[in-house]
């Protein structure tokens, strides 16, 4: 058949043969179901349409299905110009970004992510909307925006969506996300957990961890087994789990296996592992999806050993006064645990020889005991000598100082404790000065010194030299006679005043 030709191919020809300019327009109707065979008969299989309420082409077809016939309308032809076989997705984990609480508003940090990729050999363009993820399983929440929008991808190219979330979750429990575009879909899920609030500062080891770990740290090597409890109060939601959690560090695992809640309780973690951190580290710190800091390592003072485990003997122990390790490390350290109840931590040692005028050294690590007879000469060992700088000091926390000094040059021996604030905020910030001590102190056991209840002056020393230069002395007029002097003006003094260094001197202080 021809239309406005008289020598018509064999198919239908509607066009004249220089134009080709006409093109065919199909039966067109809302619902293929009104489509009628104008003989009465059934209609003939290859029959097309137009549908206009699915926007598509359909055709008559006989379809056949384990064995059996059937005719019906095909699905739509060419539904979508984008080529749905073309673009495939790819699961990007965790497909739900951000943290999700009961009765907690999302910020800009609650997303849902998926990625498509062009899987052909052609430019693909696609169209993004809000609308193609649907959020089901918990109520308040919607997707406000996707980015990007619009996207052409070359033949391979993969490009990232992000979907924004908001809005409040007013219940708990999973929160399914389904993406569908052209012919993909892919679900993902997350938990929306029940809004408690965790007392992190209360959490405990109790004396579950097994080796003890106290006095030294971890050992690199060692298996450690244990359990810490975090209490919580707050849930009005005791329908809905805790999602199960594992946290991993240098070989150490802490776990929590979900489960449900109430309106108050705890939840156990267990450790397990073998400590694969460094020997200087000797600690491990998690951080729960709660936000809770778990500190799992040496104790952070002389007082905090004592603290923890009453009865430990005067010794050099590790310990981390950060409680993290990220400004000190773990650092040896002089435990007196005896003196006036004990728990004192060595801040400043200097065995003295006399006759000699070395420099002080100020440190970042603490000092330990070698040697305590007078005459001795530590000076310059990185071990022995010197003082810790004013951050080191405020790091320890001190409520207390104790100072120590005796010298060949008399019998008097200087031994007292002090908590008087006005010293406490000179020492560790250099603000101020020590005026007041000597009305504010606590002789110590062998106490003979003049000082410091004699002193009447106080020196504003340069920064780091606050428990060395002159802080507390007795000036009568005109010279002063009892002073507490560490290479100050080339000085070397306990409890006198001979204005050089010419006597042997050992000074120590401790704080707790």
């Amino acid at each position: 058949m021809g239309i406005g030709t008289t020598t018509p191919r064999g198919d239908l020809d509607i066009n004249t043969p220089l134009t080709n300019i006409y093109g065919l327009v199909l039966p067109t109707n809302a619902s293929p179901t009104n489509i009628q065979n104008p003989q009465g008969e059934s209609i003939a299989f290859g029959t097309m349409m137009y549908d206009s309420s699915a926007n598509c082409i359909r055709y008559y077809e006989k379809n056949i299905q384990n064995d059996v016939s059937e005719a019906r309308w095909s699905n739509c032809l060419l539904t979508d110009r984008e080529n749905p076989p073309s673009i495939d997705y790819i699961a990007v984990p965790p497909a739900f970004t951000g943290n999700y609480t009961q009765n907690v508003a999302m910020t800009s940090a609650n997303t849902f992510r998926v990625a498509i990729t062009n899987i052909s050999f052609t430019t693909v363009t696609i169209s993004l909307a809000r609308t193609d993820l649907i959020l089901a399983g918990i109520e308040g929440i919607e997707v406000s925006a996707v980015s990007p929008t619009t996207v052409t991808l070359t033949p391979g190219q993969v490009q990232l969506l992000t979907y924004t979330l908001t809005g409040t979750p007013t219940n708990c429990g999973p929160l399914i996300g389904t993406w569908k575009k052209l012919n993909l879909q892919y679900t993902a899920s997350t938990t929306v957990k029940p809004n408690i609030t965790y007392t992190c500062a209360s959490g405990t080891w109790g004396n579950t961890v097994s080796p003890e770990y106290r006095l030294n740290g971890l050992v690199p090597g060692e298996s450690y087994t244990g359990t810490y409890t975090i209490p919580y109060t707050g849930s009005d939601a005791s329908s809905c789990d805790l999602p199960a959690e594992t946290i991993t560090r240098d070989g150490l695992t802490l776990s929590y296996p979900g489960g449900p809640v109430s309106s108050t309780g705890t939840i156990t973690y267990t450790l397990t592992g073998t400590y694969t951190g460094s020997e200087s580290q000797a600690q491990a710190t998690f951080v729960t999806a709660s936000g809770c800091q778990i500190y799992l390592g040496p104790s952070s003072s002389c007082k905090d050993i004592l603290t923890k485990l009453p009865g430990t003997p005067d010794g050099v122990y590790r310990i981390d006064v950060d409680q993290q390790g990220t400004t000190y490390g773990t650092l040896s350290a002089q435990c007196d645990m005896t003196t006036d109840g004990g728990g004192w931590t060595m801040v400043l040692n200097y065995l003295h020889l006399g006759g000699t005028n070395p420099a002080v050294s100020i440190r970042t690590t603490l000092p330990v005991i070698g040697n305590s007879t007078l005459g001795g000469n530590e000076a310059g060992n990185e071990t022995f000598w010197g003082h810790v700088n004013r951050a080191l000091q405020t790091a320890l926390r001190p409520s207390e100082y104790r100072f120590y000094g005796i010298t060949n040059g008399h019998n008097r021996v200087i031994h007292f404790k002090t908590a008087h604030t006005g010293s406490i905020t000179k020492f560790t910030t250099g603000v101020g000065n020590a005026s007041g001590l000597q009305n504010s102190f606590t002789p110590l056991d062998g106490h003979t010194g003049i000082l410091p209840a004699a002193a009447n002056t106080f020196f504003n020393s340069s920064a780091n030299l606050e428990l060395t230069f002159h802080p507390f002395y007795f000036s009568p007029t005109p010279v002063a006679t009892n002073l507490w002097s560490i290479s100050a003006s080339s000085r070397w003094e306990v409890d006198d005043a001979p204005s050089n260094a010419s006597r042997s001197t050992l000074h120590r202080v401790w704080v707790r």
